[in-house]
């Protein structure tokens, strides 16, 4: 297993720039509290995509 010391390294590299306190916290979160959430952030990140779409058109002249 040569690769395996590399791979810790990787993985700890990655670890380092995890906010592990906001998993602890979203995991306190029961499975439908959690779907709502997710499902809050996917329809704001449509409207954010409406809203560049609709400055894109602004812009060009549309």
């Amino acid at each position: 297993m040569k690769g395996a010391p590399a791979k810790l390294d990787t993985i700890r590299d990655h670890m380092r720039d995890i906010d592990r306190t906001l998993l602890r916290e979203n995991l306190k979160l029961t499975f439908e509290k959690r779907a709502k959430k997710h499902l809050r952030a996917l329809q704001m990140v449509e409207e954010l995509r409406r809203a560049g779409k609709k400055l894109r058109q602004k812009s060009d002249g549309r």
